[in-house]
């Protein structure tokens, strides 16, 4: 399986009206889909087989 980085990434919670850090890593693309920013510093290479099936960001709660 093909590598890919993930990062941590910071997204806006309408229940609390503030900004907290997602419990998924995402890739680039990931992060824009959820509209969130993604932590330069966080960023990780992890396998590909590591995303959700057909999405751009893992499950929640992942440890690389």
């Amino acid at each position: 399986m093909p590598k890919v980085k993930v990062y941590k990434v910071r997204v806006y919670n309408v229940m609390t009206d503030e900004f907290v850090i997602s419990r998924r890593m995402a890739t680039r693309d990931g992060a824009a889909i959820m509209r969130g920013e993604i932590l330069e510093h966080t960023g990780v290479e992890i396998d590909s087989s590591h995303l959700e099936d057909g999405e751009q960001w893992t499950p929640k709660d992942f440890s690389p």
